[in-house]
């Protein structure tokens, strides 16, 4: 649990005009987007023959084993990672200290994985064990924690490349990982009946190939130039972290394991697909600030309190594009599981329901993170995950007995609400932004009334006339706020027509 739109009427001054401005975004979108909509994509069309070929208990034997090494590699990371991302923006400028930061980088957490590979592996068995119930599944505890190390670093490169502003760099590593992760992943499953095995052998071979790959191209571009005090500063700033992403990825195993002891393996698998499809959206979020992102640390680092306004104006145009796609898996959520997967899985549609409503309030948790950075002050979040923690867990004892998979839902929603409240008050005292609560409060009271009327609607098995209607009412009403907010307005619906079309803001075809 990770726990801004870009304004086309605002960007930095070294931009010449508004026209070619509004281009430029939009067009930087569409290069971010690309790689999310194929990541997406891909394993939605590969879903429905994976769900015909393993069962809820496959996937939950792989959620489990997946998200226990990736809370071990996220606690060996130290944070370095994130600090390295935070650092770029200072020495960008500096050509040796950025070649520096790069590569001490990544030495350190190649240095720490590899060092902790054998206890790991004369530990699986007890892990897998302890977390799944019995040692057979002690090599998927093994792979899934090297298929946890090289994803760290691949996503360290890309997030790299999204801050230099690379886009088609970042975009094309990015559909490369993701289309080799599902091709291999239906090649083992189906020809080779790997079973769970499949989908971890999928994600971990996708991952060794992309990471060998970038590990290449950054160290010709960014020869080996370790320094100590880069080192000595990403642990100042990534250790303080250490609670924050620790907590984050305890969010994601907690439950799975929770579910795994009280209810069955089988629970787990249904809440993993849940997640799965709901996380497409969180995917599709994460591309926009893409985007984004740079723009606010622009914004914050050169212009300072000024531009208060700006991000605030950017971020309620992220967010309504954001919750655009979330709000339509909302509503037509219930279509989406019926095509997916087979009736065993259809206890997953109220679950997945409840998630995508969680993962809508995540736009927050997008933007604190980069007000967190610019005041050097990640230590704040500390008491807030460690609060996080305690409340997850307890409404998951609470709801998980009598609900199982619905109450893991329902505790992941409370507590992303809970933690982003007060991730924002805290970011707010350190970097006011200038949010547009108008726009911002009904885009949300919108999605949340959606989705607690879908499930209300769906458990007294309402008409199909009825659950229409209300769903054609909710995109109207969308569509209302976008116009109101000046999101949806003939100047951006005319330059998003000019990139679709190939043409240049005066019309002419591009080349001609």
């Amino acid at each position: 649990m990770s726990v801004s739109a870009i304004s086309i009427d605002r960007f930095p001054a070294c931009h010449p005009t508004t026209v070619s401005t509004t281009e430029n975004k939009i067009k930087n979108i569409f290069i971010y987007l690309t790689p999310s909509i194929i990541s997406s994509v891909l394993p939605l069309l590969a879903l429905p023959i994976i769900t015909r070929f393993l069962t809820p208990l496959d996937f939950g034997v792989a959620a489990l084993a997946i998200s226990t090494t990736a809370l071990i590699v996220s606690f060996l990371s130290c944070g370095v990672d994130a600090a390295a991302q935070r650092y770029y923006f200072e020495y960008r400028n500096n050509p040796d200290d950025l070649r520096a930061l790069i590569s001490t980088t990544i030495f350190f957490l190649i240095f720490i994985f590899v060092l902790i590979v054998s206890p790991i592996y004369w530990l699986s068995g007890f892990i897998a064990k302890t977390v799944l119930g019995s040692e057979q599944y002690r090599f998927a505890i093994f792979v899934s924690y090297i298929n946890g190390c090289c994803t760290v670093m691949v996503n360290f490169y890309l997030l790299l490349y999204r801050n230099m502003e690379k886009a088609k760099y970042f975009s094309a590593f990015t559909i490369t990982h993701n289309s080799a992760n599902t091709v291999l992943t239906l090649i083992l499953v189906v020809w080779f009946g790997y079973g769970y095995m499949g989908i971890i052998y999928g994600s971990f071979l996708s991952s060794v190939l992309i990471f060998a790959v970038l590990f290449v191209m950054f160290y010709k571009a960014y020869p080996f130039h370790f320094k100590k005090h880069i080192l000595i500063d990403n642990l100042k700033y990534g250790i303080p972290l250490i609670p924050n992403v620790f907590t984050s990825v305890v969010y994601q195993f907690f439950d799975k394991y929770m579910l795994s002891s009280m209810a069955s393996l089988a629970s787990v698998g249904v809440l993993s697909i849940a997640q799965n499809l709901s996380g497409k959206l969180f995917v599709f979020m994460t591309a926009l600030q893409s985007t984004f992102d740079p723009l606010f640390m622009k914004d914050m680092f050169d212009r300072g309190e000024e531009g208060a306004a700006s991000v605030g104006r950017n971020f309620t145009i992220f967010t309504y594009l954001s919750i655009m796609t979330v709000l339509v898996a909302i509503l037509f959520g219930e279509e989406i599981m019926r095509i997916m997967a087979p009736p065993s899985y259809y206890e997953a549609i109220d679950v997945m329901l409840i998630l995508l409503c969680g993962i809508s309030i995540q736009t927050f948790g997008k933007i604190v993170g980069s007000q967190l950075a610019y005041i050097k002050k990640a230590y704040l979040s500390f008491p807030i995950t460690v609060v996080g923690l305690l409340v997850n867990v307890g409404i998951n004892l609470a709801l998980i007995p009598r609900w199982q998979a619905v109450g893991a839902a329902m505790a992941t929603l409370m507590t992303i609400m809970m933690m982003n409240g007060l991730y924002v008050l805290i970011a707010q005292r350190g970097y006011k932004i200038v949010y547009e609560h108008h726009i911002l409060v009904p885009i949300y009271v919108l999605v949340f009334i959606s989705t607690f009327i879908l499930i209300y609607l769906r458990s007294v098995e309402a008409s199909y006339f009825i659950q229409y209607s209300f769903k054609v009412f909710a995109l109207i009403a969308y569509g209302v706020l976008g116009v109101k907010a000046e999101i949806l307005t003939r100047e951006k619906m005319n330059a998003l027509f000019q990139i679709i079309t190939f043409r240049n803001m005066d019309g002419k075809w591009r080349g001609a």
